[in-house]
């Protein structure tokens, strides 16, 4: 063979070695860009979920929240000494429908978690529902001022309580629920 052949038929070898190496570095290059995408859009889509389920637990910690003061406004009306007992009547019949749109949010607050915000929720609740009886009772007279004043003071101990348990799991101090998982399809 002449070396100009030879020449020929290594350089061909050559650059066709180099064609597939290169092939197969691009490739190489083009799984590894394309595995990184995957892990971020993941990445991406779990941290919009959890921003989205992060929103929702603060709606509903709100929305409970709201309700509870809701309903001591309505008690503090109904110890109002000046009232009569028509008025009183109404306004009691006002705080027992307050009270069950406070269950309704209390269900969705213990829903959205962790437990230690609907344990708090639940105290939160009860303590609503003890003070409406403190009042009925001392309107009634056959319960004090003093009972009625007490349970009016673990009312706002309560809801306070609520309201730090919901700032702690919002501030990422308690576990909140876990996220669904997320199966990228791309």
């Amino acid at each position: 063979m002449s070396e100009a052949l030879i020449t020929t038929a290594l350089t061909a070898a050559a650059a066709f070695a180099a064609a597939g190496l290169a092939s197969w570095l691009a490739l190489r290059g083009v799984r590894h860009q394309t595995a990184t995408q995957r892990e971020l859009a993941v990445a991406d889509r779990i941290d919009r979920r959890e921003a989205e389920a992060r929103a929702v637990r603060r709606d509903a910690y709100t929305q409970f929240i709201a309700a509870a003061i809701r309903c001591a406004g309505l008690i503090r009306e109904a110890k109002e000494s000046h009232i009569d007992d028509e008025e009183y009547k109404e306004r009691y019949s006002a705080v027992q429908r307050a009270l069950s749109d406070l269950i309704l949010a209390q269900a969705i607050v213990s829903v959205e978690g962790p437990k230690e915000v609907s344990a708090a929720a639940v105290h939160a609740r009860r303590s609503l529902d003890r003070e409406l009886e403190a009042t009925h009772a001392h309107r009634s007279g056959s319960g004090s001022a003093e009972n009625m004043v007490d349970a009016g003071r673990a009312r706002l101990r309560a809801v306070g309580s609520m309201s730090d348990a919901a700032r702690r799991a919002l501030n990422g101090e308690t576990e909140p629920p876990p996220a669904a998982p997320c199966v990228a399809i791309i």
